[in-house]
């Protein structure tokens, strides 16, 4: 009864407003890419005997949004049937809500955000990242005055700054521990919650901020409206997390081949991003309603880097992050080291090696599992 009412009390504490799942403005339609071949597939060999695995997964959706745009490009490319799944999304409004669906049973994937999962663990409760969705993605961004006193490398400038973010993202809470490292007085840094990126961007051209965190495509709409973007939160914490996908730990355990073969629909997705950009574009276009060129930039412009790696190691770290800025209990018995189950992708990834030998992205994509996971 405590552990239920801690996870509550946690609920109640998480805003409502999703940093991953808001839609920015629309920009200039994308010049056309000329497609690469991706490679043939290879007949695998006998699956297993699965009877008892549930293979139909309710995944969750904010509306049209694009972050985990590797779960939206392998539905819209028929993968999951594929791959023998039934897969049914269904519409969140927060990740609050996805998290609270995910605990109650409603729900089996989250592929948006993090903080909800760590805050969650460090109460106690049963979740587990499978896999990832994006790294980094934060931006910084400043009126060109403020851009112009800032030094590459040099955070002891925000010492004395209004810092403007939302709530659910993750570059400001990493940037709050860099900053705090680089020996600033964290007492005379102030960091102002708004309700979405648009009111960040908002807050900083309007001089109530001198300094805003965005994400999910929203450094595109602030460059629009005059300001500039002077580093990204990756240049200080490379492959830091963003969105995970988070899953039920129980439900993992008992049907864990309908999660492998959901990674190995996402590796797949992947292998068409890395090798086809105009059916990728066009397809998240179709179906988010979005801009071509802005789809194009985030999917392609590296702020955003998409990666199904769960990367258990940065995950962990990110934990630490919250418990050392005070956003989890630091003395949690919990922690991310037993909710983080990265076989499952592992498995995924050996199947589409095997499957699809002639694509040379996998080896790449294997080296940085073993760095992040082992």
């Amino acid at each position: 009864m405590k552990k239920t009412i801690a996870l509550l009390l946690a609920a109640i504490l998480l805003l409502s407003l999703a940093a991953c799942g808001q839609t920015a403005q629309p920009a200039e339609p994308a010049a056309t890419e000329v497609p690469v071949e991706a490679p043939a597939e290879v007949e695998s060999s006998a699956e297993p005997d699965n009877s008892n695995v549930d293979y139909s997964l309710r995944v969750a959706q904010m509306g049209t949004s694009i972050k985990a745009a590797m779960v939206v490009l392998a539905n819209e490319m028929g993968y999951y049937a594929e791959e023998g799944l039934d897969v049914t999304f269904e519409p969140i409004n927060n990740l609050n809500d996805g998290i609270t669906a995910i605990l109650g049973g409603s729900l089996d994937i989250l592929p948006f955000g993090v903080i909800p999962t760590c805050t969650f663990v460090a109460q106690g409760a049963d979740l587990t990242v499978i896999g990832g969705t994006i790294d980094e993605g934060s931006e910084c961004v400043m009126t060109p005055e403020n851009a112009a006193t800032y030094t590459d490398g040099d955070l002891t400038w925000f010492a004395g700054k209004t810092v403007a973010c939302v709530r659910p993202e993750t570059g400001h809470m990493i940037m709050m521990q860099k900053i705090a490292q680089a020996g600033v007085d964290m007492t005379t840094v102030k960091f102002v919650e708004l309700d979405g990126f648009q009111s960040v961007v908002e807050a900083v051209l309007k001089g109530e901020a001198d300094v805003g965190f965005v994400n999910s495509g929203f450094g595109q709409n602030a460059k629009t409206q005059g300001l500039e973007v002077p580093f990204l939160v990756g240049e200080y914490a490379p492959n830091a997390v963003c969105c995970r996908q988070t899953a039920l730990k129980s439900n993992v355990e008992t049907n864990r081949d309908a999660y492998v073969r959901f990674e190995i629909a996402n590796l797949r997705a992947m292998m068409l991003m890395l090798t086809d950009k105009e059916t990728t574009v066009a397809k998240l276009v179709e179906f988010s309603g979005l801009d071509e060129q802005y789809v194009y930039n985030c999917i392609y412009d590296g702020v955003m880097k998409i990666s199904m790696d769960p990367s258990a190691n940065r995950v962990q770290e990110f934990y630490e992050i919250m418990q050392a800025n005070g956003d989890i209990a630091a003395d949690s018995e919990y922690d991310m080291t037993d909710h983080v189950d990265s076989g499952i992708y592992y498995d995924a990834l050996t199947t589409v090696m095997e499957r699809y030998p002639d694509f040379d992205g996998w080896t790449a994509m294997m080296e940085a599992y073993e760095e992040n996971n082992l």
